[in-house]
């Protein structure tokens, strides 16, 4: 975690984002499945605002969606009726541990949610390693750090400045 210290909350996100990449191919499902919820989960290094990426990531995770069996059932902020269908029927018999990871993404996007990142930032560092801690007890393989280490807590008041994250994607 001592590397981490030094790398943005932007690029943290975007680590995590990576680990939930390498546990779609260890689980080996059809990776193209996945590409909606990526370009979401993606968005957080470039966004603007992250109340609208909190919107939508906490409507993607399987266990939020899965608790209505319609579109109608929900006033969904951001997920078009088509979306639901298609997660809905995506996730009916998809690894708990997708559950786990995108819950661990979400609360890792939001630590330091309406707040300022302070010294190295200790709540995304904490949530950070719970995906890790994760993905190893789950002997999913860690992707590099080092395409991370560029992104800097220096910049933007230790955010980092807004990259396009899907550049470091192995499935967009």
């Amino acid at each position: 975690m001592e590397k981490f210290k030094n790398i943005s909350f932007r690029g943290r996100v975007a680590y995590g984002i990576s680990c939930f990449e390498n546990a779609l191919i260890a689980l080996k499902y059809d990776l193209n499945d996945w590409k909606i919820i990526l370009n979401y989960l993606w968005d957080f290094t470039s966004i603007q605002y992250l109340d609208d990426w909190n919107d939508i990531v906490v409507e993607l995770i399987p266990e939020n969606l899965l608790e209505f069996k319609t579109y109608e059932e929900e006033e969904f902020e951001r997920l078009s009726k088509e979306e639901f269908i298609y997660l809905y029927n995506l996730y009916q018999n998809v690894d708990e541990s997708i559950d786990i990871l995108l819950r661990y993404i979400y609360e890792l996007g939001i630590s330091h949610a309406y707040t300022v990142i302070e010294g190295y930032g200790e709540s995304s560092l904490k949530s950070l390693d719970r995906i890790i801690k994760f993905m190893i007890e789950n002997k999913f393989p860690l992707p590099s750090i080092d395409p991370f280490l560029s992104f800097s807590i220096e910049e933007n008041r230790g955010w980092g400045n807004k990259f396009d994250g899907k550049s470091l994607s192995k499935i967009l």
